[in-house]
């Protein structure tokens, strides 16, 4: 059975299955070639070619893309896009390098998070608020070196909250928005050391009215909190977007695979 170096390192490494990536590639040709529904997709054959992967992967991505409805086959025929062709929310990793789409994606976080904020201060556990803060005060913790500091923190608190709100759809979508919005960009990008201490206090005060109204039980305030909340970082990254290039320097991003896993594991622990 054929079987490329890069698909055996892929399934070496804690890394989505390669079947997986080669269903991305195949959601991005039919987008990029605009296939309308009913149109044909390549062969297997061809396929194995083009991404140089084995017949059982392609058939994995093939079958995973017709459970969610993208690809429709047919006996003896081959394998076309579906008449209600549906694709996966998907945010452009790539996206995190241009500011002003940066920007789009809090945008998107405004709208889903302060209805979770709301619905956390109706819903969440004793628990879960004695969880929420202290997440809040590990983020308040004015660090040393910001050239080697993110915002992780931040996130995970925003995290803890959506989990609080007892809607897991809410959960998912901000922990799959994880390794593409604010947590991958280093805080020296935002703030300078003379600064830092400012910058803490002004968003430790943000994060306390959103989590004392949450602790209160009080979804309005919740609600109000969150919104001026991440409305402040959209004018702050507004802000650093005119005042920096569009894309970043490469020094400006925190690429650490470590990093990347523990965002994807969203609230656990350091």
């Amino acid at each position: 059975m054929r079987q490329s170096q890069t698909e055996t390192r892929a399934r070496a490494g804690k890394r989505p299955s390669f079947s997986a990536v080669v269903a991305g590639k195949l959601r991005e040709m039919i987008r990029r070639e605009k296939l309308e529904p009913g149109d044909r997709i390549p062969t297997e054959a061809e396929l194995c070619e083009i991404y140089g992967v084995s017949r059982t992967v392609i058939r994995e991505a093939i079958i995973g893309l017709r459970s969610e409805g993208v690809l429709v086959a047919r006996q003896g025929i081959g394998v076309f896009v579906a008449e209600a062709s549906t694709t996966r929310f998907e945010v452009d990793w790539s996206d995190i390098r241009t500011l002003p789409k940066t920007v789009a994606v809090t945008e998107l976080r405004l709208a889903i998070e302060t209805e979770a904020a709301g619905l956390s201060a109706l819903r969440r556990t004793k628990a879960e608020a004695t969880d929420i803060r202290r997440r809040m005060a590990k983020f308040a913790v004015v660090p040393e070196d910001l050239k080697s500091t993110n915002v992780l923190y931040d996130y995970q608190l925003h995290l803890a909250i959506a989990k609080a709100s007892k809607n897991p759809h809410i959960y998912q979508l901000l922990k799959y928005m994880a390794p593409v919005v604010m947590p991958k960009v280093k805080l020296a990008a935002i703030v300078d050391d003379r600064s830092k201490h400012a910058y803490y206090r002004m968003i430790n005060e943000e994060h306390e009215r959103i989590v004392s109204a949450i602790e209160k039980r009080d979804d309005a305030a919740a609600r109000t909190h969150m919104r001026a909340h991440l409305t402040a970082a959209i004018v702050r990254l507004q802000k650093l977007a005119d005042t920096l290039p569009e894309k970043l320097a490469d020094d400006a991003y925190e690429t650490s695979p470590d990093l990347m896993q523990r965002l994807a594991r969203g609230l656990a622990d350091d």
